[in-house]
């Protein structure tokens, strides 16, 4: 069997762009390889917009979501007084798009254009909004009479949104809830009287202000990277997806990258192909080219692993969005939660997204946010707030009965740098991770802040025939150094890893912003989160689509520049 053309490690949302996109030429043969189970968008588990509290919930497991999550756990945390974090990966065709919380936030004019002045000219806010057209569908334009519920200000958002920063015909399908819990209309009427403005687009001329999300969402159902960009083209012959196969090193000849190598339901498997691209995600994607001899020298050394390129970059610039919750008691059942008061009604919420697709199964319950400066005189927003209508709290794993509410408190821009690294050469040994938690930034500071301006939107009127109390991190921790250490004990990520495998064109840079080739060597791309040389202020998935689009263009310039003779063409 003649070599593939391109290989694709890796179904996430990168991957499933670039099968897409590079299979559209009937002539380029494309295999899309994961390590976990195909044709998941239909699944329920998948579909169901609320079933994403299952997947990190021990209890839940008999539900079958497992099955789509890969677990990875930080060193213990310096910052964090030694604390492991768990870090849950996605995993099957979709990736993390098939587990995540569904929030379509793409970022920062400025975080764009702060990646075209690190060195990657091409990649500012201007020449990326195209991408992010080209890639939406977005439903509040398409079908604004299907969308009048959906109001702020007393105004449909419909009417709000300024078309120019939106897509209507491409394939994801961007969307807001079809049903809102009334608790976000109180938290919205209170960040208004906290002096929030309001924000109908968060992906518009301006992020900052207080509005409802939009989602991947279509009809009430989860849209994954899969169901957009994979389950529409399964019909070329060109296109192999070739799932169970855990890919474990590049086969390399010399520099050039000839294909993969790994194992699946039956052995070892190798997958030719004239060019690779990892679309791994920022975890996987270094750690195989640590595997294939692609980093730190002595690192690579250090495990017995032959040097086929130093590259010290590979593994560094690890980047995540730092977050903690405030929990909150309320005095009815408004709220979505578990309690026999309620049980009438959930039982009712089945009923209603069996039938509709509305209801509470249509929702992630972080239906509502802000984005908000805590530097006094700063306008950029570097705190992004999700207001969740139920007390299930991703950070602790806990409150998944009785009726509250919480705010989570993200700070956008940390300036910690962390690293990952080999443990050993054994590919099924999982790499070692550090964040670096809290070293000599301001991240700290946002936090702290942010948790104040969380308490005092909910101190609002607003919430007053709501609110019974606040449970974490509590009344009595009010100081800065008691908010700091609660800080400490409680934060988590929100799961957005980025920077591994940086662009640029420096000495600790990956990959080439021109083209995505790993420098120095031949036949091999990285088109993932992991390339991302600084993360963006917001859901970190919107961008990894959006870059996805772009690198497939850039990918099929350069090989028409080589005259077609081959994605890896010397």
């Amino acid at each position: 069997m003649r070599p593939y053309d391109v290989v694709i490690v890796g179904a996430g949302p990168a991957g499933c762009v670039l099968a897409n996109r590079l299979s559209a030429d009937p002539a380029r043969r494309v295999a899309l390889v994961e390590s976990g189970p195909d044709r998941n968008a239909r699944r329920a588990i998948v579909r169901i917009p609320l079933a994403m509290v299952t997947f990190m919930a021990p209890a839940l497991a008999f539900l079958g979501g497992p099955r789509f999550m890969s677990w990875f756990e930080t060193e213990p945390e310096p910052g964090l007084q030694g604390r492991v974090i768990a870090l849950p990966r996605g995993r099957g065709t979709g990736g993390s798009t098939n587990v995540n919380g569904q929030i379509y936030v793409r970022g920062q004019r400025e975080d764009f254009d702060h990646w075209r002045d690190l060195g990657n000219p091409g990649w500012g806010y201007d020449d990326l909004l195209p991408y992010f057209r080209k890639l939406e569908r977005f439903e509040l334009l398409t079908d604004p009479q299907a969308n009048r519920h959906v109001r702020l200000g007393g105004r449909p958002v419909a009417d709000q949104v300024d078309p120019r920063f939106h897509g209507t015909d491409g394939p994801l399908a961007v969307a807001p809830l079809r049903s809102v819990n009334p608790m976000t209309e109180v938290f919205l009427e209170a960040a208004r009287q906290a002096g929030l403005p309001l924000n109908p687009d968060f992906n518009g001329a301006r992020q900052a202000g207080v509005g409802t999300y939009t989602f991947t969402q279509r009809g009430g159902e989860r849209v994954t990277a899969e169901g957009a960009y994979v389950d529409p083209v399964r019909g070329r012959p060109n296109l192999d997806v070739i799932a169970d196969v855990h890919v474990t090193r590049i086969l390399m000849d010399g520099r050039r990258a000839v294909g993969v190598a790994g194992r699946g339901p039956d052995g070892p498997r190798e997958i030719r192909a004239r060019e690779v691209i990892l679309s791994a995600g920022s975890f996987v994607s270094p750690h195989l080219l640590m595997l294939s001899g692609i980093g730190d020298a002595d690192d690579l050394a250090r495990h017995g692993i032959p040097v086929v390129h130093h590259l010290p970059g590979v593994g560094g610039n690890l980047q995540d969005h730092l977050d903690v919750t405030v929990e909150y008691k309320a005095k009815s059942i408004a709220p979505y939660g578990i309690s026999w008061k309620a049980l009438p009604r959930n039982v009712l919420h089945v009923a209603n997204w069996l039938l509709r697709k509305r209801g509470l199964f249509s929702s992630t319950t972080g239906e509502g946010g802000a984005f908000v400066s805590t530097v006094p005189g700063v306008e950029r927003p570097d705190v992004q707030l999700f207001f969740c209508t139920g007390v299930a709290n991703t950070q602790n794993a806990r409150g998944f009965t009785g009726h509250g509410f919480l705010m989570h408190v993200c700070q956008l821009r940390p300036g910690s740098i962390g690293r990952l690294r080999m443990k050993s050469a054994d590919p099924e040994v999982k790499p070692s991770i550090l964040y670096n938690f809290f070293r000599g930034d301001s991240t700290m500071d946002a936090l702290r802040e942010g948790v104040r301006i969380a308490r005092r939107i909910v101190a609002q009127p607003a919430f007053a025939p709501h609110l019974d109390r606040e449970v974490d991190p509590g009344p009595e921790v009010e100081s800065d150094g008691a908010i700091e250490a609660f800080v400490r004990q409680r934060v988590g990520t929100l799961f957005h890893p980025v920077g591994t495998c940086a662009m640029g064109r420096g000495p600790e840079a990956v990959v080439d912003p021109a083209d995505l080739r790993v420098h120095g060597v031949d036949g091999l791309r990285v088109v993932d989160a992991s390339i991302m040389p600084a993360i963006v202020s917001g859901n970190t998935v919107a961008a990894t689509y959006c870059l996805a689009e772009k690198a497939a263009d850039l990918i099929l310039a350069d090989e028409a520049a080589r005259g077609g003779a081959g994605l890896a063409a010397a």
